[in-house]
């Protein structure tokens, strides 16, 4: 009986070895989204591994800022709104805000007031494969690139401030595929530099832009 237990016993081992065995290979096969470790959409969108993002954090690098509304968290940014995969960075009027993609300027907003409703002034970026980055909410004649240049990743676009539906001075940045007029098409991104490294910004957390 005791011959049998141990004999049983080690079958068993054998057989739950093997089976942590490969496990542990399959796992190592599959991507961090096959994982679920990158989906983290309010709807199931899944967000690409930032160590693989084409995007770097909208400000120069070294500098850390903090995080306002993020995705899918409230008003403009909640789940279902256009908006729902946009970025706040509370960033003082003034602060230089950067290109995350390389791209060509399709568009230029910068003669609205520097405080006040409606849009305010504002840059889209074309990226050459229908999607768009758009930076929201400089002063007036607070951007300075022009319709038609060509941006590298990280150059200069122009300076923050409070124009349009700014309670406060800050960056609203979001990535759009399709026809960049609101209400616009959203995408899920994350940013290849975000230290900490997470793959969704948290909303209410100082963030550095490492180098890229």
């Amino acid at each position: 009986m005791i011959e049998n237990s141990w004999k049983y016993g080690n079958q068993f081992l054998v057989w739950a070895t093997a089976v942590a065995v490969l496990l542990l290979v399959g796992c190592r096969s599959l991507s961090p989204d096959q994982y679920g470790e990158s989906v983290a959409g309010c709807d199931g969108q899944i967000y690409s591994d930032p160590a693989e993002s084409p995007y770097v954090l909208p400000f120069t690098v070294g500098e850390t800022f903090m995080t306002g509304l993020t995705n899918c968290s409230s008003s403009y940014h909640g789940p279902g709104e256009p908006d729902q995969y946009a970025f706040d960075f509370d960033m003082p009027v003034g602060t230089p805000f950067t290109a995350a993609r390389a791209g060509t300027v399709f568009k230029v907003v910068e003669d609205a007031p520097s405080s006040g409703g409606g849009a305010g002034n504002y840059v889209i970026i074309d990226h050459q494969d229908s999607t768009y980055g758009l930076y929201y909410h400089s002063p007036q004649d607070g951007i300075d690139v022009k319709v038609g240049d060509e941006v590298e990743q990280g150059d200069v676009l122009g300076v923050t401030g409070r124009s349009g539906l700014a309670g406060y001075p800050h960056l609203h940045f979001i990535v759009v595929k399709g026809d960049p007029a609101y209400p616009y098409d959203g995408l899920a991104i994350s940013f290849s530099n975000a230290l900490p490294a997470d793959v969704v910004l948290k909303s209410r957390t100082e963030y550095e832009a490492g180098s890229h």
